[in-house]
């Protein structure tokens, strides 16, 4: 007996019968509300993923920045170093010289 209940149940699902009855009928807003809930869900889900991504590459320009700003400073602290030790050249009466050394050479020419 249990055998012809199972397999008529099957028949019921497959042709679409149980659909029919009053119960499946009384839960399809139910289910209407759960397919939105996942849908929203869904789109949740893809928003957050684009603000993670969006965030991550906006961290890595903030660390980019971050980084060009310490050379930045370190020229600065450079010329800033150049600039003190210029000044207190001058007031020695001693100049920087702009370009690259070079060597003094004697003349013996001059006898």
């Amino acid at each position: 007996m249990s055998n012809k209940k199972s397999s008529s149940n099957l028949i019921n699902l497959i042709g679409g019968d149980m659909l029919k009855s009053r119960v499946v009928l009384r839960q399809i807003p139910l289910l209407l509300l759960v397919l939105l809930f996942c849908l929203v869900l869904v789109a949740m889900r893809y928003r957050v993923e684009s603000l993670s991504k969006e965030k991550n590459a906006l961290e890595g320009q903030v660390e980019f920045l971050r980084e060009q700003r310490i050379q930045m400073q370190k020229q600065y602290q450079e010329s800033i170093r150049i600039s003190r030790i210029d000044k207190e050249l001058d007031t020695l009466g001693v100049g920087l010289i702009a370009g690259p050394p070079f060597e003094l050479k004697i003349n013996n020419n001059n006898k």
